[in-house]
């Protein structure tokens, strides 16, 4: 008699270290689309790791006050 053998299935993880993939953000709830927000477990708008860019700086020529 032949042993019994189950078929697995390929796991759907994109973690192969943590072996967990989320799927509703962490924060708000909402389901995740993107694979990038499935390992963070974050999406786009509620990720605290995505910050807008540093604004320009801005100098602006200005006289000395009188007295210093």
């Amino acid at each position: 008699m032949a042993p019994h053998h189950t078929p697995r299935q390929p796991t759907l993880v994109d973690d192969p270290a943590t072996g967990y993939r989320h799927r509703y953000c962490r924060r708000c709830g909402r389901e995740l689309t993107t694979p990038a927000s499935r390992l963070n477990g974050y999406g786009a708008a509620c990720d605290p790791n995505r910050r807008p860019p540093a604004p320009p700086e801005h100098t602006v020529d200005q006289d000395p006050l009188p007295g210093t």
